[in-house]
């Protein structure tokens, strides 16, 4: 792979698209463009990037994602993409803008409904010799990853359970519409006893997430990138669980946000975003931060074994940017550049990822214990 590729990033003066541009230029030997609709805020962050960087390793320019033309233009000396914005509406157009320019690419969309759109570009991403990266972050991207790092455990893997807990403040209720389309489309799948099964709030379960966060009620979601893994591991249990915010959001704004959904999708969603943002920032606690953790069991010699690795950093929009920049140290040194389509949690080495991780100022702990029986027999 040739050295000083130029990443373009979408949404790059965005608050998650900043600490993109940031990470990338001390931890990476390549060259950025920070883009969007916006130039001149674009132009702005160029301006304050190029006070701390060397300017020849920075650049702004105009993308508008809803626009094909504009697309292509703005991809056509792009080595790798970077979709660090809310354009899930026009995902497949910039996919295929990426595909026609022979351009890598990595999105951090937390909708479920990309991969399958990205699916049916499976035979162009590969006809055209690109690396397609999706389902990259920490939900999802993480739970995947940690997963398939907890098998390394264990000679029996039963159960794997993904949970965690997040607060933040919110700059601006745009980057809540996803979240809004989540609990409109609230259907999540969690699989035990060997099969999947739709999951409901009576599926919560109570996780300890430590001194700042306490004991929490968690609710099942759904995430794509979990479904092929107990075949892959042999396990008889996983799902992944959060937490809501505080009794405003969970008690009052949720319910009513899929009340209106039932009346019409997409109803009042910029409104009801506005809701969230006004909910987490005025009635949340003050603990920021995010703990993410992986609760697993299984059979290790004989004997039963439980494993928890958890990672804890302080701000979520890191803990959002942290994992996609390790992704992006083994993207960069060649070893998962790979055509075709994948996932990030199943393309990456889990514990290479996880000490990058540390590295960048993730608190890691692995805690196992070990059951009394011996189950040899």
């Amino acid at each position: 792979m040739k050295n000083n590729l130029t990443i373009l990033i979408l949404g790059g003066y965005g608050r998650t698209g900043k600490l993109f541009c940031r990470h990338l230029l001390q931890e990476a030997h390549v060259n950025i463009i920070v883009a969007g609709r916006r130039l001149k805020k674009a132009t702005e962050f160029f301006n304050q990037l190029k006070k701390e960087f060397s300017p020849q390793r920075i650049a702004a320019r105009y993308v508008d994602a809803s626009d094909v033309a504009s697309l292509h233009s703005a991809l056509h000396d792009i080595d790798l993409l970077l979709v660090a914005a809310t354009t899930t509406p026009w995902a497949k157009q910039i996919a295929e803008a990426a595909i026609a320019t022979h351009t890598d690419y990595l999105d951090i969309y937390f909708q479920q409904t990309v991969y399958p759109i990205l699916e049916t570009l499976q035979h162009q991403i590969t006809a055209a010799g690109c690396c397609f990266i999706t389902q990259a972050g920490f939900h999802p991207g993480l739970p995947a990853t940690v997963i398939r790092h907890g098998a390394d455990y264990f000679d029996q893997y039963d159960k794997a359970i993904v949970a965690f807990v997040m607060n933040t403040r919110l700059d601006n209720s745009e980057s809540l519409y996803e979240l809004v389309d989540m609990v409109a489309d609230y259907r999540p799948e969690i699989y035990q006893n060997g099969q999947w099964k739709i999951g409901t709030y009576q599926d919560a379960i109570n996780i300890d997430y430590g001194p700042e966060f306490g004991v929490r009620s968690s609710m099942p979601i759904d995430m794509v990138e979990i479904k092929s893994l107990p075949e892959s591991l042999g396990l008889q249990e996983t799902g992944i669980y959060t937490t809501g915010f505080n009794w405003f959001t969970d008690y009052l704004i949720f319910p009513l946000i899929m009340l209106s959904q039932q009346i019409k999708k997409g109803f009042l969603r910029g409104f009801w975003a506005k809701m969230l943002a006004f909910g987490i920032n005025t009635f949340s606690n003050p603990t920021k931060g995010v703990v993410f953790l992986l609760k697993a069991e299984g059979k290790k010699d004989g004997h039963l074994q439980q494993i928890d690795i958890i990672s804890e950093h302080d701000s979520a929009y890191e803990f959002t940017v942290i994992p996609v920049i390790a992704c992006l140290h083994q993207y960069l040194d060649g070893s998962i550049r790979k055509t075709g389509l994948w996932m990030m949690g199943h393309l990456v080495d889990p514990g290479r990822l996880l000490n990058d991780m540390e590295k960048m100022n993730t608190r890691l702990q692995i805690c196992i214990s070990h059951g009394d029986t011996d189950l040899s027999n």
